[in-house]
């Protein structure tokens, strides 16, 4: 909750800023706020208050909305909250809502109005609960912006939520200098601070200040807190025989009063989202030592210069760090220097600064339009049409952005012109499926969704083999409705065009793209490669007309030689010669998933025992009497011919 008021102080500077609470416990905040910082709480559950809540039924009762968890036997936010919470988007006139809360942005995400609608993560959406994890997500694509603490964050939620990446912004934690004393750093104490939990590693550090102790005895440690693993620490400092050197000092607020009393700070946290705790004490001048957590450190700290970062988990490394700045007077006054100068990046002004440039970021992406068309011209290329483009925009800068799902290859920027941008089917964009979006001039950038898709030229027109080899783009629509466009690129390829099963041979005819089969000695030939073993191969001829044009067969009975195990998979390409081969699959084609659409018939033929289908060898039992029993029945395969979901064509053999 500090970081919430902490950036509406900051704000308050600037802006009109309201703190909305769902429910007031206490008189006085833990924490300070700037006056100019307005605060509503929607329920008032203090039994001394005049406007005490507690009698209302529903104050009592769970929430329709708001998501809760299934284990909870009370409504810490209740159904009166969440009826009020509704009252207040419905009539409030703010511009912009920041909900700081992720079950409160599930419903922020469905209020009405014009305002910008603002996510704060301070935590890791991912370790999140799959009853709050689940509507979260979804409720994400209905929001202006998303803030996260941390550079691996943004690459974190971008993997898990791919279609809301480009609303994603890093804003880390506005860390204020509260001021009073700093340290002179000629104390002969340590200090930390956080809750007592397993994941922030105290346990990890007290065995460390071990190693301390024995080398520095006059140095001690001060841990500031409290948590589920007080008692156990303590016993772990009793163990270890240092009561006289690590103390259990408790909470303290605030907590920086007492940073100034040490000479150094450690943060031995396994997993931080960011580290106020880390900036706090770096504002009272301490040099740090710290984990090399995913998260926080390693964004807050220049390591050997207001810091040391040790490798995650390795409290001996962070008994070194420690001994290193104890032992060095100089570096540890100068560390400490330079980490209040650092501290300073995230003070008021800054955090304002950056949270101002997000909303004025989210209000320029909301004027980008969010629909488009796309049509497969003459030749293949594509031409996407933005719809509701703004008078001001038609003239502007506007860009198209092809980003490539998988994050392989850079982003493809192409020129909008009178609202229309056009994908060249050559050069432009490589091999793989590309999100569609556009850009303005300042920055923002908005995914599209696909209005209509006109693809019909790729069936009147089908795109015809080409010397240069294929290179095939087809838009379409994800299941969210976004528009992508795929792009198939090979120097050589075999495009399947027809494929019969008769009762001796899997017949394939097709037409080869990128090179004409060869003139000399070398007969070109279809090879199936065993997808488990590539040295087992199969081997069939191929012929070539009119140049491109190519046919074979592949005879039942050779794939039922070749069937060694219970199921195998044969995955089918052309060799034209020693240096060059082509896959087998459908691109030149409007149907983006040939697996779902065609389906062969599959022959089953008399085989041969598998390894995983041989019987094993009996024992004889002496003196027994024999039994005659009934022969085995005969095995038998069957053939499969198929499209994989990459549109590569292969055949499946299976025992049955």
């Amino acid at each position: 909750m500090s970081a919430t008021q902490n950036l509406a102080s900051a704000l308050a500077r600037h802006h009109e800023v309201e703190i909305v609470a769902l429910r007031k416990v206490r008189d006085e905040s833990y924490f300070p706020l700037d006056e100019r910082v307005r605060v509503r709480a929607l329920t008032d559950l203090r039994e001394n208050s005049h406007r005490y809540d507690g009698e209302d039924p529903l104050a009592h009762e769970f929430p329709l909305r708001y998501p809760y968890g299934a284990n909870e036997k009370t409504p810490v936010v209740s159904r009166l909250a969440e009826r009020r919470l509704l009252e207040f988007f419905a009539e409030t006139d703010a511009d912009a809502i920041v909900s700081s809360n992720p079950r409160i942005t599930t419903m922020l995400a469905e209020a009405p109005g014009t305002f910008l609608r603002i996510a704060q993560e301070h935590s890791m959406p991912r370790i999140y609960a799959e009853n709050v994890r689940k509507p979260l997500f979804e409720a994400y694509r209905k929001l202006d912006a998303i803030t996260v603490l941390s550079p691996e964050e943004h690459a974190s939620l971008s993997k898990l939520v791919p279609y809301v990446r480009d609303r994603i912004n890093v804003m880390p934690n506005c860390i204020p200098d509260p001021g009073g004393p700093r340290s002179d750093g000629s104390s002969k104490v340590v200090v930390t601070a956080g809750v007592l939990k397993k994941h922030k590693n105290f346990h990890g550090l007290v065995d460390a200040f071990e190693t301390v102790v024995r080398r520095h005895p006059d140095w001690k440690l001060r841990i500031y807190g409290d948590g589920a693993d007080r008692g156990a620490l303590q016993r772990r400092i009793h163990d270890k025989d240092l009561y006289n050197h690590v103390q259990l000092m408790g909470p303290a607020f605030p907590v920086t009063a007492e940073f100034g009393k040490g000479a150094i700070f450690v943060l031995p946290s396994l997993r931080e989202p960011f580290g106020n705790v880390t900036v706090e004490a770096m504002t009272r001048g301490l040099p740090v030592v710290s984990m090399d957590c995913d998260h926080g450190p390693r964004n807050i700290l220049t390591p050997g210069t207001d810091g040391i970062l040790v490798p995650n988990g390795d409290n001996a490394a962070m008994a070194e760090a420690i001994v290193e700045l104890i032992e060095d007077d100089e570096r540890r006054l100068a560390m400490g220097e330079a980490a209040a100068r650092t501290a300073e990046r995230f003070s008021e002004e800054p955090s304002a600064e950056r949270f101002g440039a997000i909303l004025e970021h989210a209000a320029l992406r909301r004027r980008l339009p969010g629909t488009a068309d796309a049509e497969v011209l003459d030749g293949g290329d594509v031409r996407i049409t933005l719809r509701g483009v703004a008078a001001d925009q038609v003239t502007g800068d506007l860009e198209l952005v092809c980003r490539d799902v998988r994050g392989r290859r850079e982003p493809v920027r192409l020129p909008v012109v009178a609202g229309a941008a056009l994908i060249g089917h050559r050069d432009v964009l490589g091999e793989g499926h590309w999100e569609i979006g556009v850009a303005s001039p300042k920055g923002p950038e908005k995914r599209l969704d696909a209005e209509h898709l006109d693809v019909t030229r790729m069936v009147s027109r089908r795109p015809a083999p080409s010397g240069s080899g294929l290179e095939v783009l087809l838009p379409h629509k994800d299941d969210r409705g976004r528009l992508l466009v795929r792009s198939q690129v090979r120097a050589l390829h075999g495009e399947v065009l027809v494929v019969r099963v008769d009762g001796e041979a899997v017949v394939v005819e097709g037409e080869l793209w990128g090179a004409e089969a060869p003139d000399g000695a070398a007969a070109p030939v279809v090879e199936g490669v065993n997808r488990a073993d590539a040295e087992r191969t199969l081997t069939v001829p191929l012929t070539v007309t009119e140049g491109t044009r190519f046919r074979f067969e592949l005879p039942l009975s050779t794939l039922v030689d070749a069937h060694h195990e219970d199921e195998e998979i044969w995955d089918l390409r052309i060799r034209l010669d020693e240096e060059r081969t082509a896959g087998l699959g459908m691109f030149a084609t409007d149907i983006l998933e040939p697996y779902k659409v065609f389906k062969y018939p599959r022959p089953v033929r008399p085989g041969r025992r598998t390894r995983a289908s041989a019987p094993a060898p009996r024992r004889p039992l002496l003196g027994a009497l024999r039994k005659r029993t009934e022969p085995a029945e005969p095995p038998r395969t069957e053939i499969r011919p198929y499209f994989t979901v990459t549109a590569q064509f292969a055949v499946k053999t299976v025992t049955v």
